[in-house]
């Protein structure tokens, strides 16, 4: 699936903090007296926020949501698309299983023993022996990692590290280390770094993603951009609540093309109308369907009042939501098929 594309996107977004941040850099204080004994990571002299630790937050979010709500009743609704004999997995792995002490995942979604990661170092011998490899690890991926990739797949969403727009207002903070069992001062006192004021950009990109998995995404930033979780150090301590603002989600679809009023790929057939959004189940054939992806009437939707489809300046159809409100509205829209996926 990686050797083709048929969907991809970007999304624009300005993230602020709601208090102080604190994101650490490898290395600080060392021998200089001046520096504080915890410095917020930098390049070339700027502060700024990497990619990777905005992609943990995310996919952390994301598997904390699957785990609310996978269980029996999201396998058995999965079990009525698949074969008896097919092998379900769970909508987010299990981050805690050691590989020397794995155990085979309990099918009937009621137990959270499975790493997609592990799951597949085992199997390796059987998996060279399949011709249809890629769809099997897919297909038996949780539905995080089909999203964020694990050590056999590779991620489908990619974070860019956000830099700085304008002035930033930096704050040095003192703090100790409390002994947990006696109450008492383990380590301090210290002193450390943060972000209290500014503006940073950034963009996240990402390819043949269904609807689903689209909507999955904008509950995790949706949850990032109302507090409910936070980035960096001392999230317990106040530290890292940020405020985001979604700046444009631009969506690309290079084997479409626009025939009286209709989504068409290039070989000439109908996708659906133009007034529907469409997800990767909808634009793949049957060459495609040991993926199991979802069918084309479940990866369609209503496109939001405002948002249509244009002819791309060089190839394909290009679709953009521009501001914060239109591109909730789109992750507002694909969450129907994130309901169909976990069986509500």
């Amino acid at each position: 699936m990686h050797k083709a594309i048929f969907l991809e996107g970007s999304l624009r977004l300005t993230i602020e903090p709601d208090g102080p941040i604190l994101i650490k850099a490898g290395e600080s204080g060392g021998a200089d007296p001046t520096l504080p004994d915890m410095e917020f990571v930098r390049s070339q002299g700027h502060v700024y926020l990497p990619g990777s630790s905005l992609k943990g937050v995310v996919r952390a979010q994301c598997e904390r949501i699957c785990r609310s709500l996978d269980g029996p009743e999201r396998y058995d609704h999965a079990r009525q698309r698949r074969s008896d004999q097919d092998f379900i997995p769970p909508l987010a792995d299990n981050p805690l299983v050691e590989r020397g002490k794995y155990k085979e995942y309990v099918k009937g979604g009621d137990d959270i023993t499975f790493s997609s990661g592990i799951y597949f170092e085992q199997m390796r011998e059987k998996l060279d022996k399949l011709a249809n490899k890629t769809a099997v690890i897919f297909r038996r991926s949780s539905f995080v990692s089909q999203i964020f990739g694990h050590t056999s797949l590779a991620s489908r969403v990619r974070f860019a590290d956000a830099y700085p727009v304008g002035e930033v207002t930096i704050e040095e903070r003192n703090g100790v280390a409390i002994d947990r069992i006696y109450g008492s001062v383990a380590h301090g006192p210290f002193n450390y770094e943060t972000v209290v004021a500014g503006k940073f950009q950034t963009q996240i990109t990402f390819k043949n993603l269904t609807l689903a998995h689209l909507a999955l995404l904008g509950l995790a930033l949706r949850d990032l951009a109302e507090g409910r979780i936070g980035i960096g150090f001392g999230k317990s301590r106040g530290l890292g609540r940020v405020k985001v603002n979604f700046d444009e989600l631009r969506l690309y679809y290079p084997t479409c093309e626009l025939v009286d009023g209709t989504l068409r790929l290039l070989s000439g057939q109908a996708v659906a109308p133009a007034t529907k959004l469409a997800g990767l189940g909808a634009l793949c054939d049957e060459r495609f369907k040991a993926y199991d992806l979802p069918p084309r009437e479940d990866d369609l939707i209503d496109l939001p009042p405002g948002l249509a489809y244009r002819a791309d300046d060089f190839f394909g159809v290009t679709l953009v939501a521009n501001g914060n409100e239109q591109v909730l509205a789109v992750w507002k829209a694909c969450m129907p098929a994130w309901r169909r996926e976990i069986g509500l």
